[in-house]
């Protein structure tokens, strides 16, 4: 490292600003993606590396960016958290750090909010999280609020549209001639839990298909929860020809349970998942399921944040749904 560099000479090395070379450190979208190549290329050529404790004094900022899930302990599942956390540290901007909690663990401990923070990503899965999203709001720090879909105009607000998800699911499902449907629902208080039981029940009344209670059980989005559903619904006699479970972890768990219990997959039962988690593709046989885009979500919501912190946010709030996509593999029998 030279302590010597400093970005006064990244600026005179690149001859633009200094705030243009702050700029574009900091991934800035007022700068050049050309101009930030070269800037970043004069920067690592000179070994730069920020003093952020001296920078975060200068233009008091903490460096940090707290990252609130609903839940750490219960429903919220490890592959999604995990998935979740790697896109927000992926996309971070040069030179800020995470600080991960959640509403419930404050909540338990009778915390109030840490501020030591220059902005708040909030994954949301509940409506038990509009108390702390109008803490937030309220301490004029950015906040950018991911995964749910909520009830404000004020704050940017990036969600999957869960819904329309599970409905291009089942009807999959039912071209492919799919006619009793089960189904392995997530924790109740979740609104993606909700939403994709409103989008199963919604697609079989319109093609006017009764529910069967026996194939119907609730997990919490764990791998064991989505086993002991299904336990239960192979214990309970006549069986779906398909599940659709809430979320992959389920999924697999529930596979495992067909599995223990001699029933091959997806020759007796077939599968559909939610979420496409990193495990999907790799589970015997590979689940179909539907492709979250945590990708977008994320990526937008990094961006928000960043211009956000730095004073350079579009003047109209955005909010967006975005719907999820079909993956096909292998855990879906054709039986029409």
């Amino acid at each position: 490292m030279n302590d010597k560099v400093t970005i006064k000479t990244i600026a005179k090395i690149a001859n633009v600003s200094h705030t243009t070379v702050s700029r574009a450190l900091n991934d800035s979208p007022l700068v050049k993606e050309k101009t930030k190549k070269e800037i970043r290329d004069i920067a690592e050529r000179l070994n730069y590396s920020p003093n952020l404790n001296a920078k975060a004094l200068v233009e008091h900022r903490s460096f940090i960016i707290a990252v609130y899930f609903t839940d750490l302990n219960s429903g919220t599942s490890p592959s999604f958290m995990s998935e979740m956390l790697h896109q927000i540290k992926e996309m971070l901007p040069a030179g800020y750090e995470i600080a991960v909690d959640s509403f419930a663990g404050l909540r338990r401990a009778k915390q109030s909010i840490n501020l030591r923070f220059d902005g708040a990503l909030v994954v949301s899965q509940s409506v038990s999280d509009d108390m702390y999203i109008d803490q937030l709001a309220k301490t004029g720090k950015p906040v950018v609020v991911l995964n749910r879909k909520i009830d404000r105009d004020d704050l940017f607000n990036y969600a999957s549209d869960d819904y329309s998800g599970t409905v291009t699911a089942i009807e999959y499902l039912l071209r492919m001639g799919h006619r009793k449907l089960g189904i392995i629902s997530g924790k109740e208080e979740f609104t993606s839990s909700q939403n994709r039981l409103a989008g199963f029940l919604d697609t079989l009344q319109k093609h006017n298909i009764t529910r069967n209670d026996n194939w119907v059980a609730t997990g919490d989005y764990s791998v064991q929860s989505g086993y002991n559903a299904m336990e239960k619904i192979l214990n309970s006699g006549d069986l779906p020809t398909c599940m659709f479970v809430s979320n992959d972890d389920m999924a697999m768990g529930a596979m495992r349970a067909c599995e223990d219990y001699g029933f091959s997959i997806p020759e007796q039962i077939s599968f559909m998942g939610f979420d496409d988690s990193a495990y999907s593709n790799y589970c015997i046989p590979r689940l179909t399921t539907i492709r979250k885009p945590v990708r977008e979500i994320t990526n937008n919501g990094i961006k928000t944040l960043n211009s956000l912190i730095n004073n350079e946010s579009p003047e109209t709030v955005q909010a967006m749904n975005i719907k999820p996509s079909l993956v096909v593999r292998e855990s879906v029998k054709k039986i029409n």
